[in-house]
């Protein structure tokens, strides 16, 4: 295939002569000092989208120089990358590509960034967010060897955009031969994909550092031996607790990060992780309860416990989002009942309500996204997904 490569830095460069051993790859980059002996480095965009099949953008979408992390930069007013040079490449590669070819971009933006910009260049129905997820050091072979990757496109599915995935997979089965898990949807679904999995490390290392932190202070203790212990289970290494749905609770969970927060004052780290995790877990609980009282209905919460299958309430999220119902917004909420009229229920619990006969006329907010959206009777909303 013709491949062109916009954008020939830490990320471009690396993949684009890892692409040029499978395939024909052409390489543009406004600095006129980019080398390489395996692709063609064009000096005109003109020359480099020419005859392109597909054209890969992967010019930076970087941050004010102070916030790179060298310095302190918490403390710093919240900004957004600079999407000025995206904005320019898309604007000539729209202006110079053939209009049979495939534009995938690899630079990382914010979820909610592309639609605006896509949509004003009209160039949806050829456009693909493909972010990769990379370490510096090692792009080439994680790009060789990915774990997972991610396809967005305007909307999903259609035949044009599945055609589209199906042609970029086979690009990618020419270069890569793992086992790699591929999700395709939207160009949201992929900006979310691509920025949280970054976050999640940040956090997790931020987790990881702390442990360190903790032993440093209290003594007889070495944070690798709790780090090694803690790989092994199982709830923190697997897949568990990654489906977005009700808070943490039980009896457990939320008093040990309440108790948490006093040890980190006692020992003086500076920081509190653990207060920042109980004001999110309070402040998600506020918004499903904002938006069950959007609706002049009654409101019925179905799932008092913690859980599924017990009948404790220690830490329960259900409860939580029931307080703030009744003393943020002065509505009366009912546990585990269902009534006869309309009302509207929050589903609380990870598990299959398609036993339960709602009146008809009655909203239904599915916390895990289970009941189907297509019924007659009621309306489903699934939580998360924007209406």
């Amino acid at each position: 295939m013709n491949i062109t490569m916009i954008g020939l830095g830490k990320l471009g460069l690396p993949v684009a002569e890892v692409m040029a051993q499978h395939h024909t790859v052409r390489g543009y980059d406004i600095s006129p000092n980019i080398r390489s002996d395996v692709i063609n480095i064009k000096w005109s965009m003109i020359e480099a989208c020419a005859e392109a099949d597909i054209i890969f953008v992967a010019v930076p979408t970087p941050h004010d120089a102070q916030y790179g992390g060298e310095t302190p930069s918490s403390h710093l007013a919240f900004k957004d990358f600079d999407y000025t040079a995206l904005r320019s490449a898309l604007t000539q590669i729209k202006q110079w590509a053939p209009p049979t070819a495939l534009i995938v971009n690899i630079s990382t933006v914010l979820p909610g960034t592309l639609r605006p910009i896509i949509t004003r260049l009209d160039i949806q129905d050829r456009f693909c967010y493909n972010p990769y997820l990379i370490a510096m050091g090692t792009v080439a072979q994680d790009f060789i060897h990915p774990d997972i990757m991610m396809l967005g496109f305007d909307c999903w599915p259609t035949d044009q955009h599945q055609s589209q995935a199906n042609t970029l997979c086979a690009f990618y089965d020419s270069i890569q031969h793992n086992n790699k898990h591929i999700t395709c949807g939207t160009w949201e679904e992929a900006e979310c994909i691509k920025i949280f999995h970054n976050t999640y490390i940040s956090a997790k290392v931020g987790i990881a550092n702390m442990i360190a932190d903790v032993t440093a202070r209290i003594g007889h203790a070495n944070p690798t031996v709790i780090a090694e212990s803690l790989r092994h289970a199982d709830r923190i290494v697997s897949n568990k607790y990654m489906e977005p749905g009700m808070g943490d609770g039980g009896p457990c969970h939320p008093r040990d990060n309440i108790a948490l927060s006093w040890l980190a004052q006692r020992l003086n780290l500076g920081y509190d992780l653990f207060h920042a995790i109980m004001d999110a877990r309070e402040q998600q609980a506020y918004l499903v309860a904002q938006q069950l009282c959007e609706h002049d209905l009654p409101i019925h919460i179905l799932g008092r416990s913690f859980k599924p299958n017990t009948d404790l309430t220690d830490g329960s999220t259900a409860l939580l989002v029931g307080h703030y119902v009744k003393e943020s917004f002065a509505r009366a909420v009912t546990y585990d009942a269902v009534s006869d009229d309309p009302a509207v229920y929050l589903l609380a619990h990870d598990r299959s309500y398609q036993d339960v006969k709602f009146a008809q006329g009655s909203i239904i907010i599915d916390m895990y996204r289970h009941m189907p959206q297509d019924r007659e009777d009621v309306e489903v909303i699934w939580y998360g997904v924007k209406r």
